[in-house]
């Protein structure tokens, strides 16, 4: 047998082994053999979780081992997590109860809240409401963590702590009035391209251990696409310097950092040579180079658990991932942005996308790709990775179909390329009509727009039939100026208000008012351009770039985020509604990655300054229409 080697002190009485079995996604078929090759091979350390569904397997590989004398209990380190719907105080013990009696224990070394969000309790463990975000729970986790201290004290569990906290939520319970145990780890992911070191300094200034999940990146569920860290040359150099793999360089670069580690494996030879890492050492310059890999590329910025997919707003305490409509419907707040989006590459971006958790797609029969869009969504569905009804997806009437008899057509011609029974959000492109026609850009010999004889009022009617025939669920409009929005709001008649304006909108052009106007009559925002479009084709290279921007770059570096992050994050906290686009990914699933930080008081007030009126698009070419929208203040 391996010798027992590495631990690290839990509080005042206890020590938990630095390496231990991870055991999310290991099936019941595989996890009993896995956990007995475990501890033949020298584990002591067993991570588990309620939600994992394996907890009794698990318990039949450990009591097998022990009847065989391989091991006593009191040689183990066992570690379960109390999951989101459980969070209620009266549900905790039950929970624990549960857990044990499946594992076979009269106690757990050590008892984790899996995450700082409650769920509504009952027996579906991913409670979504129709657009597949969360039911919560009405709990406090100061509540659930009074209950978790009551293990203590009954005997149930030896210590007790936390999964997917960040630093605030940690604070809250250090600081909450008469504490009885304060927690003993905090387990995140970490590896080398998302580092965590804030989080883990914090943690090991207050005592509390942290034990990294995915610490080798997660091989078996990446894209074929996504940065690979057992690829990765500069760790592949390393490991060929001490004869050893790239996993455990991995491993080893967080057991140095005093991090206990779990990594996952049902394979025995896998298995054995992830416990093979206390015969070498990385030099003070490989921890280094390790550590500078980092560029915050977190991998589960959703939860994949039990083969379905479950938004989750990445630990961020009470920050929205969704704002609610006039409608009473719930838009995520960050969506994926079609424009420009080339056919042969957005079905595979739109599947990407729903891998990394997005669920709202922006799309338009102008963009010409509405085919491979439906297509990579219906896909998705088809996988079971969806469901329709946990999507948003959004498409606009072109300028060519304000006529009121071509309308419903219009929107029949993008649901029938989407592959879709209605839309949730249907918006007018422009507030000015275009001459019907193929020719999308109908044009006279000076190049302006050739108008259509319609009033957008009239066009307004024809959109809120779509709503009463169910085509739709809601309806708004886009690049309208706040007179326009006005005249619809005070349209004799109206049926249905707009529910969302979508407008451009970055630093450099803050729309300060119109926002603020919409907001106030209870009409949703989203920002189109949020990066300043930086591939547009007409850009010209003395035109200012916020991705270069230097304050916005002082402020990334600061949240060691990148400055498209910090743009994104920046509308958010407005509650404005976000569409980048992107068809990589990696950028779409960092564009994703807006949850968990948030800019200070201070810094939204440096980007809001950044603000000169500069907008990408002008659509000059209807500068002379009647209902051209950029004459207004706003």
């Amino acid at each position: 047998m391996a010798a027992m080697a590495g631990y690290v002190r839990l509080g005042a009485a206890a020590s938990a082994p630095l390496m231990g079995l991870g055991t999310w996604k290991s099936p019941p078929g595989k996890v009993t053999a896995a956990v007995m090759a475990a501890i033949d091979a020298g584990y002591r350390h067993f991570d588990c979780a309620y939600v994992y569904q394996n907890e009794k397997e698990v318990g039949e590989g450990i009591q097998q081992k022990i009847k065989e004398g391989a091991v006593k209990r009191e040689d183990l380190f066992v570690v379960s997590k109390l999951w989101c719907t459980f969070h209620e105080k009266p549900l905790v013990k039950g929970a624990c109860q549960k857990t044990l009696a499946d594992l076979k224990l009269a106690y757990l070394d050590l008892y984790l809240v899996h995450w700082p969000f409650g769920f509504k309790a009952g027996e579906d463990l991913f409670p979504a409401d129709d657009k597949g975000m969360a039911v919560p729970s009405n709990t406090d986790i100061l509540q659930t963590w009074e209950a978790m201290e009551e293990l203590v004290d009954a005997g149930l569990v030896k210590a007790i702590g936390i999964s997917n906290f960040n630093r605030e939520q940690i604070e809250r319970i250090l600081n909450k009035p008469g504490l009885k145990y304060k927690p003993a780890n905090n387990q995140i992911e970490s590896h080398p391209y998302l580092s965590q070191e804030k989080l883990i300094d914090y943690c090991h200034s207050n005592g509390i251990t942290v034990t990294a999940y995915c610490p080798l990146g997660r091989p078996d569920g990446s894209k074929p696409d996504a940065p690979s860290l057992l690829d990765d040359p500069k760790i592949k150099e390393i490991a060929a310097k001490h004869n050893k793999t790239p996993a455990q360089v991995l491993l080893r670069f967080q057991i140095q950092r005093n991090v206990i580690v779990i990594p996952k494996s049902v394979t025995p030879q896998r298995i054995v040579e992830n416990f093979q890492v206390f015969d070498f050492e990385l030099t003070k310059e490989e921890m280094a180079t390790l550590l500078s890999l980092n560029k915050n590329w977190r991998i589960c910025a959703m939860v994949t658990l039990g083969g379905r997919y479950y938004r989750a707003a990445f630990p961020a305490g009470a920050m929205a991932t969704s704002l609610q409509l006039c409608t009473g419907a719930r838009m995520p707040l960050v969506g994926l942005g079609t424009w420009k989006s080339a056919a042969g590459q957005v079905k595979a971006a739109a599947m990407a996308a729903i891998d990394a958790g997005y669920r709202h797609f922006d799309c338009a029969y102008v963009y010409q790709n509405e085919s491979e869009i439906g297509e990579g969504i219906q896909q998705k569905i088809k996988e079971g990775v969806v469901k329709r009804e946990d999507l948003f997806v959004v498409s606009k009437l072109w300028s060519t179909f304000h006529e009121k008899n071509l309308v419903k057509g219009a929107c029949q011609k993008t649901l029938a390329d989407l592959k879709l029974d209605y839309l949730d959000l249907y918006l007018m492109h422009w507030p000015l009509g275009f001459k019907a026609g193929e020719e999308l850009f109908p044009a006279d010999d000076k190049g302006m727009a050739i108008p259509s004889n319609t009033d957008f009022l009239d066009t307004w009617e024809a959109m809120e039939e779509l709503v009463d025939a169910g085509l739709v669920k809601a309806i708004g409009v886009s690049n309208f100026n706040h007179e326009q929005i006005e005249r619809v709001l005070n349209k004799p008649g109206l049926k249905h208000k707009p529910a969302n304006v979508q407008i451009e909108c970055n630093p450099y052009l803050t729309q300060e008012k119109l926002v603020s106007y919409c907001q106030s009559k209870g009409i949703a925002v989203t920002a189109y351009s949020p990066l300043g479009s930086p591939d547009r084709p007409w850009a010209k290279p003395e035109d200012p770039s916020l991705l270069d921007d230097p304050k916005i770059k002082e402020i990334a570096a600061k949240h060691n985020k990148s400055t498209a992050q910090v743009l994104l994050r920046f509308q958010i906290q407005r509650n404005v509604i976000v569409i980048p686009k992107s068809v990589t990914s990696q950028r779409i699933a960092e564009n994703f990655q807006v949850f968990d930080f948030k800019l200070t008081k201070e810094e939204m007030a440096t980007i809001f300054s950044f603000n000169r009126n500069w907008r990408v698009y002008t659509m000059s070419m209807g500068k002379t229409h009647k209902d051209y929208p950029f004459n207004a203040e706003y």
